[in-house]
């Protein structure tokens, strides 16, 4: 049973590496992106299936900092920060309002929800360059903040206010209004761009020095979807009755 479980995750893997081909070359043809950023995506997604179904390898976990500093590097600094997740998120919101131009957005988001339900959180641990620039500036401590049972729950009630909250702002104004207050876009483009980010930004900064990934663990919208896609059929999930206590879930978790 298991087995075929596996064969059935493996074909739907490589079924949507192929189709994030084909949007590839719909995009390329269509000249309405950028081509480079959309090759780039399509390698991360390509990324996200082979880590999905290797990740379990140890010579695969050893290349999770470099694969992490890949993306960071590309579509953080390079790219400037504009394939944003958080972007992305209203696009889908607003493709679901009918507004069928953000149609990119829209597959992103499934795409990452599907190989989600698949493979398990490998978009939030191995390759969201959001969650990387977190981790590189996160140092261990002693204080281990916000690392208790009662501190996660609450941290999941915030997260799921916030994601109501940016569900409804974003139907009233019928537009992405993230783009103009977003921190991690002023830490890419080295740019603050209005006064809210001369409080974001060294609040981010702060933030992550003390706390594991606190963005991702607080306000991620992508990241509250991923996390609840554990509960649906056929999902890749780790029961506790069948732990060995071996340690290989142990790289890809942060908290």
């Amino acid at each position: 049973m298991l087995d075929s479980r596996n064969n059935y995750r493996k074909i739907i893997a490589w079924g949507t590496t192929i189709a994030m081909g084909a949007l590839l070359v719909i995009v390329c043809l269509s000249n309405r992106y950028n081509t480079q950023s959309i090759i780039g995506l399509c390698v991360v997604f390509l990324l996200f299936c082979l880590i999905g179904l290797l990740h379990k390898t140890k010579p695969i976990q050893q290349f999770r900092p470099l694969i992490l500093l890949g993306s960071l590097i590309y579509f953080g600094f390079i790219v400037g920060g504009c394939f944003c997740i958080l972007y992305f998120f209203q696009g889908f919101i607003l493709f679901l309002m009918g507004k069928t131009a953000y149609w990119l957005s829209f597959t992103i988001v499934i795409t990452i929800l599907v190989l989600s339900v698949i493979f398990g959180a490998i978009w939030c641990s191995w390759l969201c360059w959001l969650g990387a620039f977190q981790d590189f500036i996160y140092k261990k401590n002693k204080w281990n903040l916000l690392k208790t049972k009662k501190a996660q729950k609450i941290l999941l009630y915030i997260q799921i206010a916030a994601f109501i909250a940016l569900v409804i702002w974003v139907i009233m104004t019928q537009r992405p209004v993230l783009c103009g207050y977003d921190p991690f876009l002023s830490v890419f483009r080295l740019r603050i761009f209005n006064w809210v980010g001369y409080i974001t930004v060294p609040l981010l900064l702060i933030s992550s020095l003390l706390i594991c990934r606190p963005f991702c663990r607080i306000l991620c919208p992508i990241g509250l979807m991923v996390y609840f896609t554990k509960y649906l059929p056929f999902s890749a999930k780790m029961k506790s009755s069948g732990c060995t206590n071996c340690p290989t879930c142990h790289p890809g978790c942060k908290s």
